[in-house]
């Protein structure tokens, strides 16, 4: 956390200053007027002459109140908004891991609140910036494999023109790797980006979800594991067709990749009210306690216990983005009976942006 260095008192604090100065001033010269026309009788006026400096002595006592009144209370406001001056240069500089809120102390009211919401945004910006980070190191981990292989391959014809057959079908795999990787993370950079515009039109959800269940039967038969689905009533919401086949197709994809052979995959929707509610659960080996939310961030693979492992980790990142996209939520828990169960929420609306 970022501290700051003690600093002179601001123009903040010296405005505040003035304002109170005059203002406890004139309450005290006002009281004091009517003091001095209410006549008091002769015992009053004989004890209050009897002080020394009897004229003087009230002035100076209600001068000297109002300075330390006036600095104490233009000190106590402009101090945290000072430091969130200070703290919001800091975040211009670079320094995202400034907090100013613990600066405050214990103040309970608006200017603590604003400094709490100042250190969510530092944390958000942090974290966003931590994330973009992570994810160039992954992206160029990703390509820098298929194109070692590119390379090793061509290195390979230049040494064996005899194996130009093998050579040309390795590098055409390679380079449909490389394009359906570019095709993902392009997919997941217009998902993330709030300004990208999708066509939206009425998409009934339970048909959309019917034919991906039908081509994932038809890809699950090869390792005797099958679907079995319970539909909803048809369900209309309004959103982008593509990107929604995409989301769910990824997730049930998902499902079958980690199961083992010759077991199912469930695939249920329920409709409540004005939202749809599409559970898939899993009979594989399911993610770490505390690794639920993590595999819906970009390249991310956690232990499958001895299960091969394709892609590049973006399908649920994917599905993650599409579903924030429409209004709906994602998230992933430990299934009945084992496995991993993800839930997905969808409203009927799109939300307008």
């Amino acid at each position: 956390m970022t501290s700051f260095a003690p600093r002179r008192p601001g123009r903040l604090f010296w405005k505040l200053f003035v304002a109170f100065l005059l203002a406890s001033g004139t309450s005290f010269l006002i009281g004091a007027g009517l003091f001095a026309f209410t006549r008091p009788d002769a015992a009053e006026r004989a004890v209050f002459d009897a002080l020394p400096f009897n004229r003087t002595m009230p002035l100076m006592i209600g001068t000297v109140v109002s300075l330390f009144f006036s600095a104490g209370l233009a000190w106590y406001l402009a101090r945290p908004i000072t430091h969130l001056s200070r703290g919001f240069r800091a975040i211009a500089d670079g320094q995202l891991a400034t907090r100013v809120h613990p600066l405050v102390g214990t103040r309970r009211d608006e200017i603590a609140d604003l400094t709490r919401d100042f250190d969510g945004m530092a944390a958000q910006l942090q974290h966003l910036l931590q994330t973009q980070e992570r994810l160039f190191h992954d992206v160029s981990h990703e390509l820098r494999s298929p194109l070692s292989r590119l390379q090793l391959a061509i290195g390979l014809l230049r040494q064996s023109p005899e194996k130009i057959p093998d050579m040309l079908l390795r590098v055409e795999r390679e380079a449909e790797r490389l394009n359906s990787l570019i095709e993902e993370l392009l997919t997941l950079a217009r998902l993330k980006s709030s300004s990208a515009d999708f066509g939206v039109s009425p998409v009934d959800l339970i048909d959309l979800l019917t034919a991906i269940v039908d081509d994932a039967n038809f890809e699950g038969r090869a390792k005797g594991c099958t679907i079995r689905y319970s539909p909803a009533a048809p369900f209309v919401t309004l959103g982008n067709g593509d990107l929604l086949y995409r989301a769910f197709e990824n997730v049930i994809r998902n499902a079958i990749k980690f199961s083992p052979p010759n077991t199912s995959v469930d695939v249920t929707a329920d409709v409540n009210g004005e939202c749809a509610v599409v559970s898939i659960q899993d009979r594989g080996a399911g993610v770490p306690v505390g690794m639920e939310a993590d595999i819906f961030e970009p390249f991310k693979r956690v232990d499958t216990d001895g299960v091969e492992v394709t892609g590049f980790g973006l399908g649920l990142a994917i599905a993650k983005y599409a579903v924030e996209r429409h209004g709906g939520s994602i998230r992933a828990m430990a299934g009945v009976g084992g496995g991993l169960r993800v839930v997905i929420s969808l409203p009927r609306g799109m939300p307008s942006a």
